[in-house]
C-alpha cells in the first residue's frame, strides 16, 4: 500500500509539472528546470530501487522537454531518442545508462536554448534573447575570473540602443561557446579521473563530453575541417566505449590548441601577460610557505595552487598562438605546469615537500620557454596583467568584510598590495610618481580626504566606508594601468636624486683630492699624475662595485621591498657614520690631515732608488681617498635603483659625473683660491637633507613590509610631492623618525662645538696661569 501510494504521489506531481508546464507558456526556463528534475528524480528513484516511480518521472520529463524543444525538430529528435532511453534504463534499473541519457537530454537541451538566444538577438528580440539566456550552464568563477556575463550584457546593451543586433548576437554565441569548451574540458578530465567501480559518474560525464561536443563542433569544422571533426566524432563515440580514458586522452589530443570562440587579440595579450604573472608567483608563494623539507605556512601553498591554477588556465586560452609558434616548446610548458600542480598537491596533502629552488627553477624553465614562443607585442603583457590580479584580491577583500572575517580581509589587501609592488609599483615610481603615491595612499593611510583600507580595516569600518575607499582605489588603479600601457613618462625625481648622491660624493672626493695636490707644486707637481692615477683606478673600481652589486641584488629581487628596506637601513647607517664625522670636525680635519702625513711619509724617501715605491704609493693614496667615495655612491644607489631601475638611476649618476667632473676642472684651475672647508660643510648640509628624505621613504617601506606599525596622523594630508622630494608621508612613525635623525645629527654638532669651546677655554686658561695648570 505504501509503495502504491508514493508511485500515486510520484503520478500526482508529474501531473502537475505538465499543468505547469502549460501554464508556463513561453518560459524556458522553466520548462528545461523540469526536463533536468524529472531525469535527476528518475535517478533518485532508482537509488531507492523505485523502477516504476523512476519511469514516470522521465515520462514527466519527456513532455516538458517536447514543449521546450517543439520549435527545434533536429534537437526534438535527439531529446526523444535519448528519453527513449532513459525509460528504457529506469525500466531495466540500469544506472550508468540513465545517467548517461539524462546527460544527452540536457546538453541537446542546452545547445538548443543557445541557438534560441543567439537568433532572438540577432533579430533584436530582447525578451526572447533573456528567456533563453536563462537556460545555460557556466564556466565556474575563480578567484582571478567571474562567471561569465557577457551575454547578458549584450543582451543589456541591446536593449538600451548601444549595441546593434548582430553584434550582440556574435557576443552572445561567443560567451556560450567559451563556457561549453570549458565545460567539455572538465568532463574529459572527469572521464579520466573517474575510478574503476564509478560506471554512472563515468557514463554521465562521458555523455555530457559528448553533448558540449555537438554544441561545438560547427566551430571544430570551420577552423579545422570536416575531416578532422569526423575523427573527433569517433574519439567521442569512444568514450562510452570499453577503454573510456584512452578516448579522453586521445580526445584531449585532437582537441589540442582548439578554442570554439577564439580570443580577440587584446584578450590573448590580457591573458599572455597573466600566464606570465601568475607563473612568476607560484615559486614566491611557495618559497614562502616551505623550509627545511616542511610546510609552515599552509596559507602560503594554497596561494601558490591559486596562482598555478590561474597560469594553467590562461595557458590554454592562449596555447593555440603558442602552439603554431612552437608546438615541442608548448608542450613542454604545459608538462612543467602538470609537474608543478603534482608538486604543489603533494605538499598541500602532507606528502613529500619539493625543495622551493626545484619550483623555482621549474616556473624559470616554463617562464624562460615562453619568453621565446610569445610574438613581440606579447612581451610586455604582464604589466597590466597585475592589476586583473588586484582587482579579484580586492573583491575578496570585500566578500570577507560582509561576512566579518577581518584577519582574511587583511590578507586579502596585502595580496592585492603585494602583487602591486611586485609590478605595477616599480614601474610607476618613474612614470607616475604622484599617481603612485596616490594608489599607495589608498592601500595604507588615505589619499584624497579617503581614508587607507588598512585604517578602515584596523578600526572595523563599515561596508559602506570600505566600498568608497575601493571605488576610489579602482579609479587610480585604472588610470595607473592606463600609464603603464602608455610607456615612460616623467622620470625627473629619480634621476635628481641619484644625481645629487653622485654629485655629492663626488664633489668630496674632488675637493679631499684637490687639498692633497694643493702642495705639490715646482718640482714635485710630477706627482700629481700617480694620485690621479689612483683616482682612475679607484673609479674603475667603483664601477666594478656596481656591476657585482646589481648582479647579486637582481638575484634577490624575488624579496622585493623587505631588501630595499635592508639596503636602506644599511644606507643610512652609513650616512649617520659620515655626518658624525663631519659635525665634529675629525672628517675634515682628522681624516685629511692623516692623509697630508701619509703624503709626506711617502715623499720623505724621495730619490731615485724608491721612485716606483712613490709612484705605488701615491697611486694607494688617491685610490683610498676616491674609493671609499665610490663605494658609498653605490650602496646609496641601490635602493634607487630596486624602485626604479638601473637605466634610470644611471641617467642620474652621468647628470651628476658631468657636474662633478665641471667643478673638479674648476678645481684644477684655481687650485688653492677655493673655500674647500666652507664647500665641504655645504655639502654636508646637502647630505642632511638626503639622510632625512632616506629615513622617511625607508620608515615608510618598513612599514609596507610590515616591519613596523602604520600610525597615520588624523586630517594630515601631505601632497605627493613631499613624499618624493622630503620623504614626508602623513604617519607618526616616519615623522618622528625624521625628526629624530635630524636632531641626532645637529644635536651632536652642537654637542661637539661646546665641548670644544671648553677645552679651548681649559687651554687658555692653563696657559695665562701656569701655576693652575700644574695643580690641575
Amino acid at each position: 500500500m505504501a509503495r502504491a501510494a508514493r508511485i500515486g504521489a510520484v503520478a500526482a506531481a508529474a501531473l502537475a509539472l505538465v499543468a505547469s508546464a502549460s501554464a508556463a507558456g513561453s518560459q524556458p526556463w522553466l520548462l528545461a528546470g523540469q526536463a533536468r528534475d524529472g531525469i535527476s528524480g528518475a535517478q533518485s528513484g532508482l537509488v531507492l530501487g523505485e523502477a516504476r516511480a523512476a519511469v514516470a518521472q522521465v515520462a514527466a520529463a519527456r513532455r516538458a522537454a517536447t514543449a521546450l524543444l517543439a520549435g527545434d525538430p533536429r534537437a526534438l529528435r535527439t531529446a526523444e531518442r535519448a528519453l527513449a532511453a532513459a525509460e528504457q534504463a529506469a525500466a531495466a534499473e540500469d544506472a550508468a545508462a540513465l545517467a548517461a541519457a539524462g546527460a544527452t537530454v540536457w546538453t541537446t537541451i542546452l545547445g538548443a536554448a543557445g541557438d534560441e538566444a543567439v537568433a532572438a538577438a540577432r533579430r533584436g528580440d530582447v525578451e526572447a534573447a533573456r528567456a533563453w539566456l536563462l537556460v545555460r550552464e557556466f564556466r565556474p568563477p575563480t578567484r582571478f575570473s567571474r562567471a561569465a556575463a557577457d551575454a547578458t550584457m549584450a543582451v543589456d546593451a541591446l536593449d538600451a540602443g548601444s549595441t546593434a543586433p548582430r553584434a550582440a548576437a556574435a557576443a552572445v554565441r561567443t560567451d556560450l561557446l567559451d563556457t561549453y569548451d570549458g565545460r567539455l574540458r572538465s568532463a574529459l578530465g572527469a572521464v579520466a579521473d573517474a575510478e574503476a567501480g564509478f560506471d554512472v559518474r563515468r557514463a554521465e560525464s562521458a555523455a555530457l563530453a559528448a553533448g558540449y561536443w555537438s554544441i561545438l563542433r560547427a566551430s571544430y569544422v570551420a577552423q579545422r575541417g570536416e575531416s578532422r571533426a569526423r575523427r573527433v566524432d569517433g574519439a567521442v563515440a569512444s568514450l562510452a566505449g570499453p577503454a573510456p580514458v584512452a578516448a579522453a586522452e586521445r580526445l584531449e589530443r585532437l582537441l589540442e590548441g582548439f578554442r570554439a570562440a577564439p580570443l580577440s587579440a587584446e584578450e590573448q595579450l590580457r591573458r599572455a601577460g597573466q600566464l606570465e604573472r601568475f607563473l612568476k608567483l607560484v615559486p614566491i608563494e611557495y618559497g614562502r610557505g616551505v623550509d627545511d623539507g616542511r610546510v609552515t605556512l599552509d596559507f602560503e601553498i594554497q596561494e601558490a595552487i591559486t596562482f598555478r591554477d590561474g597560469a594553467e588556465a590562461a595557458f590554454r586560452d592562449v596555447s593555440p598562438v603558442l602552439l603554431e609558434r612552437g608546438p615541442a616548446a608548448t608542450r613542454r610548458v604545459e608538462t612543467i605546469l602538470d609537474e608543478l600542480g603534482d608538486v604543489l598537491a603533494a605538499a598541500s596533502q602532507g606528502g613529500r615537500v619539493a625543495d622551493a629552488a626545484t619550483v623555482r627553477a621549474q616556473a624559470d624553465e616554463a617562464a624562460g620557454l615562453l619568453g621565446d614562443l610569445y610574438p613581440a607585442e606579447w612581451k610586455e603583457a604582464a604589466k597590466t596583467a597585475d592589476f586583473d590580479v588586484i582587482s579579484a584580491a580586492l573583491d575578496r577583500l570585500e566578500a570577507a568584510v560582509a561576512s566579518g572575517e577581518w584577519g582574511r580581509a587583511e590578507s586579502a589587501r596585502l595580496e592585492a598590495y603585494g602583487v602591486f609592488e611586485l609590478g605595477p609599483e616599480q614601474r610607476l615610481r618613474g612614470l607616475a610618481p604622484s599617481l603612485f603615491r596616490e594608489v599607495e595612499g589608498y592601500f595604507w593611510y588615505g589619499a584624497a580626504g579617503v581614508d587607507g583600507l588598512v585604517q578602515l580595516l584596523k578600526r572595523k569600518a563599515a561596508a559602506t566606508e570600505i566600498a568608497a575607499t575601493r571605488a576610489a582605489l579602482d579609479a587610480s588603479l585604472a588610470d595607473a594601468a592606463a600609464r603603464i600601457g602608455s610607456g615612460p613618462g616623467s622620470q625627473a625625481q629619480v634621476v635628481a636624486n641619484s644625481a645629487i648622491i653622485v654629485f655629492r660624493e663626488g664633489l668630496e672626493a674632488v675637493l679631499i683630492l684637490a687639498a692633497l695636490t694643493a702642495s705639490l707644486v715646482g718640482a714635485q707637481r710630477r706627482y700629481r699624475r700617480p694620485l690621479f692615477a689612483g683616482a682612475a683606478v679607484a673609479l674603475a673600481a667603483s664601477v666594478v662595485t656596481w656591476i657585482v652589486a646589481q648582479t647579486v641584488l637582481t638575484s634577490l629581487a624575488i624579496y622585493g621591498e623587505r631588501l630595499e628596506a635592508v639596503v636602506s637601513l644599511v644606507a643610512i647607517a652609513v650616512l649617520l657614520l659620515i655626518l658624525n664625522w663631519f659635525y665634529h670636525r675629525v672628517y675634515w680635519q682628522e681624516n685629511l690631515q692623516d692623509l697630508h702625513r701619509r703624503k709626506k711619509r711617502i715623499l720623505a724617501g724621495a730619490g731615485l732608488s724608491l721612485a716606483a715605491a712613490q709612484v705605488v704609493g701615491l697611486v694607494a693614496l688617491g685610490f683610498s681617498s676616491v674609493y671609499r667615495e665610490g663605494f658609498e655612491t653605490v650602496l646609496f644607489l641601490q635602493a634607487l635603483t630596486l624602485e626604479a631601475g638601473a637605466f634610470t638611476v644611471l641617467q642620474g649618476v652621468a647628470l651628476g659625473l658631468a657636474a662633478t667632473l665641471l667643478v673638479g676642472l674648476a678645481v684644477v684651475v684655481l687650485e688653492r683660491r677655493l673655500p674647500h672647508k666652507k664647500m665641504l660643510i655645504a655639502t654636508g648640509l646637502l647630505i642632511t637633507w638626503v639622510l632625512i628624505v632616506m629615513v622617511g621613504t625607508t620608515v615608510q617601506t618598513l612599514q609596507k613590509v610590515g616591519w613596523l606599525p602604520v600610525s597615520p596622523v588624523e586630517g594630515l594630508e601631505l601632497p605627493y610631492w613631499t613624499g618624493l622630494w622630503l620623504g614626508l608621508y602623513p604617519t607618526w612613525q616616519g615623522l618622528l623618525a625624521q625628526v629624530a635623525a635630524a636632531t641626532f645629527v645637529i644635536g651632536s654638532y652642537v654637542l661637539a662645538e661646546r665641548l670644544r669651546a671648553r677645552r679651548r677655554a681649559r687651554i687658555i686658561g692653563a696657559t695665562e696661569s701656569p701655576e693652575l695648570a700644574r695643580s690641575a
